[in-house]
Parts: C-alpha cells; structure tokens; sequence
C-alpha cells in the first residue's frame, strides 16, 4: 500500500472518528418561547455552560415570532428538550413536531411558563409534566424554595441547598398529578405552600419540571445546579450508587479515605459525587469549589447539620489544608456515614493546580 493511500485512509478514519465523537454527545434542544423573563438571553448562556462544563451538544431555538419558531427539525436528533415557551399558538406543523418528540418517549424539562407553553396544546402541563398551573402569586412577593424532606437523595438535588431564595414570583401548582414526585416546594407570607420542581413521565420518558427561571434564578448557583442535575437524570445519566463508586476505588465502608487533587476531581466529575466544604464561613464565600455543600467544621452545630445529610451517599470533603478534613471525617464516619473521602492537601492544593472555583 502506497504511502498516499495511507494517508488517504488514515484521514478518513480520523473524520470518521470525529463524527462518531461528536454523535456521542447528548444532544440538547433548549426552546425560548416567552419575552417575560429573557430566556433569549439566559438559555444560550446557560447552553454554552452546559457544552463547555459537561461535553453536551446544544442548540438553541429562539422564537422569530409570537407564536412561531424559526424551524424545529433539530427536534428530531435530540436526545433531550428544555422547553421555556409562554402561550404559543404553534402552527400545525410546528406543535406536530414538538408532540413528535415527546411521544418518542425521550426525556423533557420544563422550565416556568412551560407550564403554559401552548395554547393549542393546554394538556401538556398535566399530561407531561404532572403540573397544575393555576397563575402564580403576586410579583411582589419575594419568598424561598426548600428541598423536600423526603426527596433528599434524589440526584436531581445533589448539590443543591437545602434552602435559598427564589428569583421570581410563586406559582400556584398544587395539587400535582399523582405520579409526580415533588422535589422543591416554595412559600410566601400568607400563603399555602406551593411544589416548586418535580419529575413526572409520559410514555416512559423522564420528565421535570420547576416554576424556577426567573433570570435571577440563572445567577443562583443552585438553579443552575438543580437543571444540570435534572438533565443528566433525564438522560439516565445520573451519579452511581454510592456502594459501585466505592468498589470501584476500593473504598470500604466506614473508613475515610485520603487522596490528591487529581483523583478528587476525577471522582467529583466522572462519579458525579457530593462535594462538602467544611470550612468557615468568610473561607467558603472567598471561594469554593463549584456546586458544594457546606458546613463549618468549627461551628457547635457541625454534628447536627451533618445529621441532616443522606449517610448512605458518597461526600468528598476538603478544608483548607486538609487537617479539619480528617477530623470531620473521622466524626462523620463515627456518626454512621458509610463512604468519605477528603482532599489532603484542601483547598489551597486544589487552588494552587489550577482547578475550578467560583465564589
């Protein structure tokens, strides 16, 4: 064989090989479809972290009209739809194809108004996404959303504060369709509790949905959270149990574990693991690692704030150097938490190679 035919062969290969590469990827079609809340802007910001962050494929579609997309043929090489649309009247064509995709049976994420996201495709809120929209509380009222105290666990949540402040106003939900599983519920002064995130399924297909998404919402890193999550779970792609993670690097039950920058972050992003800071507070807000949970190891609270997380999930905790690290895991491992691993040289190891941090 020629040397121009190898060369020849080998560039095909290559191509090849890169097309395979890039069909691997998931493929995320985000719809913006409303003008109240700037989805036109924040969804494709969002998009290029979801593409830079995490390897998905995404395009963005943004209405050129009221109630008309400029095309959705991308819907059908998604693997995933975010819909963030408010009162649509698709034409025929358009709504024929949106319903195609969700009949696939493939996974959907509904972010605020996409519980009114089509006027001529009202059932949509109930039927996928297990919602009850029934308007939302006045603009006015500023309020918090919480986790729900027995969806702790969930891999949607993972990462997520038990509690933080809601960017918009509180939408009526309740009562949810009974094979919804709430998530989030949000109050405001003088009302009844409301769900604020949850799944659902239609035709076997994963469904969430939150009324978050107000633009304040995608500068609090626990919506940004909450939807990444949402997404990796919508794909089937969510953490490993916590018992095939510690096999895997031959974690024992109940004996802490102490390892380098490298192996941390490789845990943390391919195992999709928690992350938990135990240092003090003017510490956590100088800088941390992104997505992490939080409780000072020198608070008279520590034992009891701990108590409140899942002791059968895997956490990797880290301070500043490593030493409160230790302690609170061999604390943590007493109180019954199976599988903790801690950075030993804390976050100033992490700091000094260079890794990703966010205040």
């Amino acid at each position: 064989m020629n040397t121009l035919i190898r060369f020849v062969i080998a560039a095909i290969w290559l191509v090849l090989a890169g097309l395979t590469a890039g069909e691997a990827k998931p493929h995320i079609v985000l719809l913006s479809g409303e003008s109240l809340y700037g989805s036109a802007t924040t969804l494709p910001r969002f998009a290029k972290q979801l593409e830079q962050k995490h390897g998905y494929r995404c395009t963005v579609i943004i209405r050129e009209e009221t109630h008309r997309f400029p095309v959705l043929d991308a819907l059908g090489q998604a693997d995933l739809v975010i819909v963030y649309a408010r009162r649509m009247q698709l034409p025929a064509g358009q709504l024929g194809q949106v319903k195609r995709y969700v009949e696939s049976g493939k996974p959907v994420i509904g972010l605020r108004t996409a519980s009114h996201a089509f006027q001529n495709w009202l059932e949509f809120d109930k039927l996928v996404l297990g919602g009850n929209y029934q308007g939302h509380h006045k603009n006015n009222l500023s309020g918090n959303a919480s986790v729900v105290s027995a969806a702790k666990g969930h891999p949607i949540l993972d990462g997520v504060e038990g509690e933080f402040k809601m960017g918009g106003s509180l939408y009526k939900n309740a009562s949810l369709a009974k094979a919804a599983e709430p998530l989030l519920t949000g109050e405001v002064d003088g009302h009844p509790v409301e769900p604020v995130a949850w799944t659902h399924s239609h035709r076997g297909g994963r469904a969430f949905y939150t009324s978050l998404g107000h633009a304040d919402d995608f500068a609090n890193p626990n919506f940004v959270r909450l939807v990444t999550n949402a997404i990796a779970w919508g794909l089937g792609d969510e953490a490993n149990p916590a018992a095939v993670v510690a096999a895997k690097y031959g974690v024992e039950a109940g004996e802490p574990f102490r390892i380098g920058v490298a192996l941390f972050e490789k845990m943390w992003r391919d195992d999709k693991l928690t992350l938990l800071d135990v240092r003090t507070t003017p510490e956590y807000r100088a800088g941390h690692l992104p997505g992490t949970k939080w409780i000072d190891w020198f608070s008279p609270d520590f034992a009891a704030e701990a108590a409140k997380l899942d002791k059968d999930k895997f956490y990797l905790v880290y301070c500043a150097g490593g030493v409160r690290s230790a302690r609170a895991c061999k604390k943590m491992s007493g109180m019954g938490f199976k599988y903790l691993v801690d950075l030993s040289p804390g976050f100033k190891g992490w700091k000094a190679a260079g890794k990703e941090i966010e205040k």
